[in-house]
Order: C-alpha cells, then sequence, then structure tokens
C-alpha cells in the first residue's frame, strides 16, 4: 500500500510506463473530503493533483479548458454546498455548486473521457420508508438542498456514461467550523446543550469516504465497469443527539468541559430551520457487492476523528 503523493497542481508523464498509474484531478482542494481522500491509501497507485485556486468554478469553459489541459482519467467533485438552511436563503449560490458545477463537470468528462465521481446527498429522499433506503428507490426532496442534489444526479445520468454517484449522510470531520469542532466550542462555554433528538441518518467519517472513493478508482482503473449510483456510509444509525453525545464522551479524555447536560429537542422546533427528513438509512450493500468495500463503525470512526481533532490542535492525550 502506498500513500498518495504530496499535493501538485499537474500529472507526471508516464507515457513509457507499461502501468501508468490513475490521474486523479480533485475539484475542492481545500474541503475536508478532498483532505481525507489526499490521506487515503491506495493499492494501485495514484496520481492526484488538485484544481488551482484560479479556476473559477462558475466559469463553464474554464472548466472545459482546466480538465481539457490535464487530461484526468478520474475527475473527483468533492466541493458542494452542504448548508441546507443557507440554500432556502440563497438558492443561486446553492444551485451553482451543487448543480451547475457537476453539470460542467460531466459535460467536460465526457468530451475527454474521464469519469467522474460526484457527492450526493440522502436527502434526495423524504424519510417515509421504514426500512433503509436503496438506490433505485423513488426520490422525494423535502427542501431545495436535497432537489438540487437530484437534479444534479439526473443531469449527470443523462450525459455521461462513466459516473460514479456517491449519497452520503450526516458528514463529520475534525476541521474548523466542523459538526465536531463546532459541538466542542459549545460544550466549552454551556453546562447545557441543546441537540435535535428526532432526526436519524448514517453518521459517516469523511476519512472513510475517502478510503471508499480510493477502492473505487484502484477498481474502476484496472477494469470494473460498475458505474452507477451508490449509497456509502458508516454502519448503523443515529440521531444528532446521539453523535453529540459520543463526541463529549471521546473529548472528555482529552480536556474538561463545562457541559453538564445534553437536552434531546425536535428538529422543528428551531425557528428558520429548513424542513428535513426524520429517519433516513442508506443500505450499502450495493457498494460492498460491486467493489467490496465493508462499512466501518461509525462509533468507531467518531472516536477517531475527534482524536484527530484534538491532534490537530495540539492537545494531548490526558491533559487537562
Amino acid at each position: 500500500m502506498t500513500k498518495s503523493p504530496s499535493r501538485s497542481i499537474s500529472f507526471q508523464d508516464e507515457s513509457d510506463s507499461r502501468f501508468p498509474k490513475a490521474r486523479v484531478l480533485v475539484i475542492g482542494g481545500d474541503t475536508s473530503l478532498a483532505s481525507a481522500f489526499f490521506e487515503s491509501e491506495s493499492s494501485g497507485g495514484q496520481q492526484r493533483i488538485g484544481l488551482p485556486r484560479d479556476v473559477d468554478i462558475s466559469d463553464e469553459s474554464g472548466i472545459f479548458e482546466a480538465i481539457r489541459m490535464r487530461r484526468p482519467d478520474f475527475v473527483v467533485n468533492c466541493l458542494v454546498e452542504s448548508g441546507v438552511d443557507r440554500a432556502e436563503f440563497d438558492p443561486q449560490e446553492c444551485r451553482i455548486i451543487n448543480h451547475d458545477l457537476p453539470v460542467s463537470l460531466a459535460i467536460a468528462c465526457r468530451e475527454f473521457d474521464a469519469t467522474l465521481i460526484q457527492f450526493s446527498t440522502d436527502y434526495i429522499f423524504d424519510g417515509q420508508k421504514d426500512i433503509a433506503y436503496f438506490e433505485d428507490d423513488a426520490p422525494n426532496p423535502l427542501n431545495l438542498y436535497g432537489q438540487t442534489r437530484l437534479e444534479a444526479e439526473r443531469y449527470i445520468e443523462n450525459l455521461l456514461d462513466r459516473h460514479i454517484i456517491l449519497r452520503t449522510s450526516h458528514l463529520f470531520a475534525p476541521a474548523p467550523n466542523s459538526f465536531v469542532a463546532n459541538i466542542l466550542d459549545l460544550a466549552r462555554v454551556d453546562s447545557e446543550l441543546l441537540m435535535i433528538q428526532d432526526e436519524r441518518g448514517c453518521p459517516t467519517s469523511v476519512f472513510d469516504i475517502g478510503r471508499v472513493v480510493s477502492a473505487v478508482i484502484d477498481q474502476l482503473h484496472t477494469g470494473a465497469g460498475a458505474y452507477g449510483i451508490y449509497h456509502v456510509g458508516c454502519q448503523g444509525d443515529a440521531s444528532w443527539l446521539e453523535l453529540g453525545e459520543c463526541i463529549i464522551a471521546q473529548a472528555r479524555q482529552f480536556e474538561d468541559l463545562m457541559v453538564e447536560e445534553i437536552v434531546g429537542i425536535s428538529g422543528n422546533s428551531i425557528q428558520g430551520r429548513a424542513l428535513r427528513p426524520q429517519r433516513l438509512v442508506l443500505s450499502t450493500r450495493k457498494l460492498l457487492f460491486a467493489f467490496g468495500v465493508k462499512p466501518r463503525s461509525w462509533r468507531q470512526e467518531l472516536a477517531e476523528t475527534v482524536e484527530r481533532h484534538y491532534l490537530m490542535g495540539g492537545v494531548k492525550h490526558g491533559a487537562h
């Protein structure tokens, strides 16, 4: 197993190699999702580079030219507008990132024979199903965020045969301004935290997503043809309240926190909050059968993410 190389803006010439590495262009290289992918291991070896920051993602011709110049085998779009509530107030920005950019990438990938790996969301469903959702279940988004992601899925399917769409749920990361960081910031100053208890999903680590994407690329590059839509996520489901409790419990190994009680509330009680499904569990069976990628426990992944958060901040284990 080899670690991905340090980030670059151009691919190395491997025209004389009998087994050239997969050339992977990453969109949104500054995101926590991209960082996790760059850190993930590859069994077959991959060249990974980021799209330069000076490329305007709202400019279709600029995207087209960037891909023409680099000729990647794979384009991984890690740039998403994840603000579900913000989308209702700024629909234009949401559409540019979650719809227009993926469509532009699909057009360019079709022209230059690349595979697009695009992230989508469990919020394309309404959460009315009592059991896990499969990839071919009928979508019914409840908010603009889910609607734009669904429209992007459909455009990609129509434009490009060689695509992988990965629907994810409840992503968490150790990065600043992440769910983990925000919970800990509140836990340091408040004795009581209010957490939503009536919305459930499949918590998923960005590092687990990076592992999945790397494995999928390795297999597609060696001849697998299992293109299409897949659900990806950690094993098990949880409410936001349960996630918060797990974060606090893990964090107490590293520092004293002021919070004494976590109180469960309804998501609908928060004024101005976009409507969300109450229970969304994604089946990852298709991903397992197609690529042999097994889901990991969300509790274990979250524990490791909290530890990473403290390592990034320079806090030593057991410090109080």
